[in-house]
């Protein structure tokens, strides 16, 4: 079985376990909600370490699985006997739910790990024929690349457990197009309790690129790239690891992750660059809808401090966008015919000298209340960090309220988009925060990871001097979304670019809106 020629949208039979490590390797764990033994699905599963933690459930009799193992959208039977007739047997998937671990607080998000919580979902019902057996067939659910539990229960109670491997499949979408051609990468059945769970690394043609993630997305990855040129047949490489690749995962103790393919391949997803159609609009590229999450007035975020302003309320119309944004800030609740000044409140710092940083405030406007309590003003917002930010409302020297606001990324410019090789490109980002989730970005150069950048020093402004280079043309730049640091063993995904930005990022579940960007540059004679 091989991934090279033609037919892209190949679907790998890998049952993605991730890279090795240093540690004692584990043998093929199983997922579910329960720590008893693996049973027939994969004779040398032992039970995970987050089912482990669960109360210890009692031996179960054999439900036989057939197929065993397959991949995301394909079917297995389930079959048990010593039923009465007609009895009706429930039947249940063990799987997790995964989360980003994070600490919120006014000055800071800090980044711990991955979580993730056993639990149990329902496949469906079937009655007991004749004969007392039942045989039901499921659909494999989009899910983690692990063994999943699989219970039959009675009345209420478990009489037999079994277990299906979910294997690794990936995609690619267009197969072909010019330069610049948005590119999506589509994998399922990625592995979230082994070493590098939930991640894979990227590479195009043959240099490192990213990494993907699964861990909210239930072991689906789907990340936005671009193809780069020149014309020709390009690879997209998919591997173990995150950063860097593990580029011989197939002798090491995780050889079981290759064990189905003939050739020990890594996945190899071609794309074609049929031309090159000139420069593409600079651009960002947003998460996509509904990803990034929705928080509440007085949702936990960076600069906005617990205080006792019961009755007053406090909003900002638009409540987010970038630096120097139009915004009318109105309240309700406070003293009648009184002035009341409004401060922005922001960080100032770094993360790498003794002084550290703290928050800060500025005066930004000033309005005097009707006889009802309410203000309405307009203000500007600020050139400054991005990410959540307060404005805190002051009447004398006591704080009375208080509204988020959150700035966003923007591009400020780009000196010049048709250059000499050997030539400085200076590109200007505005909007980036403070925390270790949106404090930096990571850029690849032609889809090859060059390094990465930090804007809270500079209040917010990144200023990346870019050398030009390779043969006239298009080259493509993109400025991806990163993780800085965490409190994880898993420090290798750290300063990266994190490809799956867009569904599957630490930030998303804190309301971060951070998109990646999309520029290009001409080399010309």
């Amino acid at each position: 079985m091989t991934f090279r020629g033609a037919v892209i949208s190949a679907l790998v039979a890998l049952s993605l376990a991730a890279c090795g490590s240093t540690e004692t390797a584990p043998a093929r764990p199983s997922v579910g909600a329960s720590a008893a033994p693996a049973t027939s699905a994969s004779p040398s599963a032992k039970p995970s370490a987050a089912a482990q933690q669960k109360a210890e459930t009692p031996n179960l009799p054999a439900l036989k699985i057939g197929p065993d193992k397959g991949i995301v959208g394909s079917s297995f039977t389930a079959s048990l006997d010593g039923l009465k007739p007609g009895q009706q047997v429930s039947f249940d998937w063990g799987t997790w739910d995964g989360a980003y671990s994070t600490n919120v607080s006014a000055e800071t998000v800090q980044y711990n790990e991955r979580k993730f919580t056993p639990k149990r979902v329902p496949l469906g019902k079937s009655a007991a024929n004749d004969q007392g057996a039942v045989r039901a067939t499921f659909t494999v659910p989009e899910d983690y690349g692990e063994v999943h539990d699989v219970f039959a229960s009675v009345d209420g109670k478990d009489v037999a457990r079994g277990g299906f491997r979910i294997e690794f499949s990936a995609s690619i979408s267009p197969a072909e197009g010019p330069i610049g051609t948005p590119v999506t990468l589509t994998v399922k059945g990625m592995s979230a309790m082994l070493f590098s769970g939930s991640t894979l690394a990227v590479r195009y043609d043959n240099a490192y690129m990213g990494l993907l993630t699964a861990t909210t997305t239930h072991g689906t990855a789907t990340a936005k790239v671009r193809a780069a040129g020149p014309a020709g047949k390009h690879t997209f490489v998919l591997n173990a690891g995150s950063i860097p690749a593990y580029l011989n995962i197939a002798q090491s103790p995780y050889d079981f992750v290759y064990s189905h393919l003939d050739d020990k391949e890594d996945v190899q997803l071609p794309f074609t660059v049929t031309d090159d159609a000139g420069l593409p609009a600079d651009a960002l590229d947003w998460p996509d809808a509904g990803s990034v999450a929705s928080l509440a007035p007085d949702a936990p975020r960076t600069a906005l401090a617990k205080q006792d302003s019961a009755g007053v309320k406090a909003s900002l119309e638009p409540a987010s966008g970038p630096i120097r944004t139009k915004s009318t800030l109105t309240a309700t609740g406070l003293p009648a015919n009184t002035k009341i000044d409004a401060y922005w409140v922001t960080a100032r710092g770094n993360r790498v000298t003794p002084s550290g940083w703290a928050l800060a405030d500025s005066p930004l406007a000033s309005a005097q209340t009707d006889a009802s309590g309410s203000l309405s003003t307009p203000l500007e917002v600020p050139d400054d960090l991005g990410g959540w930010h307060a404005i805190k409302l002051v009447q004398g020297d006591r704080e009375v309220g208080q509204a988020p606001f959150f700035v966003q990324r923007s591009l400020e410019s780009v000196s010049a988009h048709k250059v000499k090789a050997g030539d400085t490109v200076t590109i200007d980002l505005k909007g980036i925060g403070w925390t270790e989730l949106d404090n930096g970005v990571a850029m690849t150069y032609d889809n090859a990871f060059a390094g990465y950048a930090c804007g809270f020093n500079s209040n917010g402004d990144i200023t990346l001097k870019v050398l030009a280079t390779g043969a006239p043309g298009t080259h493509i730049i993109d400025l991806y979304p990163m993780v800085y640091a965490g409190r994880g063993k898993e420090k290798w995904w750290y300063w990266t670019p994190v490809l799956t930005y867009s569904n599957d990022f630490p930030a998303l579940s804190l309301g971060y809106n951070l998109p990646a960007y999309r520029l290009a540059i001409e080399i010309v004679p």
